[in-house]
C-alpha cells in the first residue's frame, strides 16, 4: 500500500506570512506522523513572492522532515514561485509591470536548484527540469510547469496559466514511456486548476467579494488550453490530477478524470477555515482519496502568532491568485 498526501499553496513569506511556515510544518507533521503517508505531492505557490530566502526556509523544512528526497517529495512550481504577489494595497498597480520585468528562466532555475534532491533521477526528455516523471511503487508520478509567461493582454499578474507546447509534446512522449505505461496508476502535478469558474460554487463556498475583485479573479485565473491537456491525459490512461491555485481542498470530474484540489491545506480563502490536505490510498489496483482536517488547536496557535493587517486581509483574494 502507497500513502500519498497532497497539498499546495503555503505561500510562506517570512515578512507578510510569518505564521505559513509554521502552518506548513504543521500539515507536514500531521501527514507524515498521523498518516503515516509514504510521498508528498505539493503543487506550487511554495512560497508567496518568489523570495530565496523564504525559498531555503522550505528547504531546511523539508530537509529537517527527512523527505527532501526525490522518494519521499515531488514539486511543482506555482506562479508566485516565479511572479510572487502584491501584498500592500499600494503594490496593485504597480505589479503588472514587476511581472513584465521578471526573469522567468532565472526562477525556474533558482526553484529548480533550490530543490534539485526531489529532481533526482526524474528528469523529463527535453532540457527544463519540466515535465518531469518518476515510479513511486506502482504510480506514475509527472509534474508540469503550468506557469504561463507573463504578456501585458493574456497574463498582466502572472496568475494565468498554460502548458507550453514543447512540453506539452515532452508529456506526450512521457506517457508512452513503457516504465510509465507499466504503472497500474498515472498521476498529473500541476499548479492550476482544471474546473470552469462556473463549477466553482458547486465544490465550495466562495466567501462574498464585490465585483471588482470578482472580476479580477476571472481574469487572472485561467488555465489556457484545458481541453487540449484533458485529451493528452486521457489519451495517456491518466487517472488523477493533484492541483491548487484556488485555496480550498476538495475533488472533482473532469472529462472522467479524477482531479482534486490542494490550495486550502496552509492558507484557505476563508481564513476561519481548518487546514486540509488530501490523502491518496493506491492498494495494488485500487486508488482512493479522502481530505484530512488537521487539529484545530494547531491551526489557532498558528493564528495567534500572525501579524498580518485588515489591509492585508482584504488583498486576500487577489495575492493568492
Amino acid at each position: 500500500m502507497l500513502k500519498i498526501a497532497h497539498i499546495s499553496d503555503s505561500h510562506v513569506n517570512e515578512r507578510f506570512h510569518p505564521d505559513h511556515l509554521l502552518r506548513l510544518r504543521a500539515v507536514l507533521e500531521h501527514a507524515l506522523d498521523e498518516q503515516q503517508v509514504d510521498h508528498i505531492a505539493f503543487t506550487g505557490d511554495i512560497t508567496s513572492n518568489a523570495d530565496e530566502r523564504d525559498l531555503k526556509a522550505c528547504r531546511s523544512l523539508f530537509n529537517d522532515l527527512g523527505i527532501l528526497n526525490a522518494e519521499r517529495l515531488s514539486l511543482v512550481i506555482g506562479n508566485h514561485d516565479i511572479f510572487g504577489g502584491p501584498h500592500l494595497a499600494d503594490e496593485l498597480l504597480q505589479f503588472p509591470g514587476r511581472c513584465s520585468n521578471r526573469d522567468y528562466a532565472r526562477h525556474l532555475k533558482v526553484f529548480h536548484e533550490t530543490f534539485a534532491e526531489t529532481f533526482a533521477g526524474s528528469d523529463g526528455p527535453g532540457h527544463s527540469p519540466f515535465p518531469y516523471a518518476k515510479v513511486i511503487g506502482n504510480v506514475a508520478l509527472i509534474g508540469l510547469n503550468s506557469v504561463a509567461r507573463q504578456s501585458a493582454l493574456r497574463n498582466p499578474v502572472g496568475s494565468n496559466g498554460e502548458i507550453a507546447e514543447r512540453e506539452l509534446d515532452e508529456l506526450v512522449m512521457l506517457l508512452k514511456d513503457k516504465e510509465i505505461k507499466r504503472c497500474d496508476h498515472r498521476l498529473v502535478m500541476l499548479h492550476h486548476h482544471l474546473f470552469r469558474r462556473k463549477d466553482e460554487s458547486k465544490l465550495h463556498t466562495p466567501p462574498e467579494t464585490n465585483m471588482i475583485v470578482e472580476r479580477i479573479e476571472q481574469a487572472t485565473l485561467k488555465l489556457r488550453g484545458k481541453g487540449k491537456l484533458l485529451k493528452t491525459l486521457n489519451a495517456g490512461n491518466v487517472g488523477m490530477v493533484l492541483h491548487g491555485h484556488v485555496h480550498f481542498t476538495a475533488g472533482y470530474t473532469r472529462k472522467g478524470i479524477t482531479c482534486l484540489n490542494g490550495g486550502g491545506a496552509v492558507y484557505p480563502v476563508n481564513p476561519l477555515e481548518e487546514l486540509k490536505y488530501n490523502l491518496i490510498t493506491v492498494d495494488k489496483k485500487t486508488i482512493t482519496h479522502k481530505v484530512i482536517v488537521v487539529n484545530k488547536e494547531i491551526v489557532e496557535k498558528a493564528r495567534k502568532l500572525s501579524n498580518v493587517n485588515e489591509e492585508q486581509r482584504a488583498l486576500q483574494l487577489v495575492r493568492a491568485a
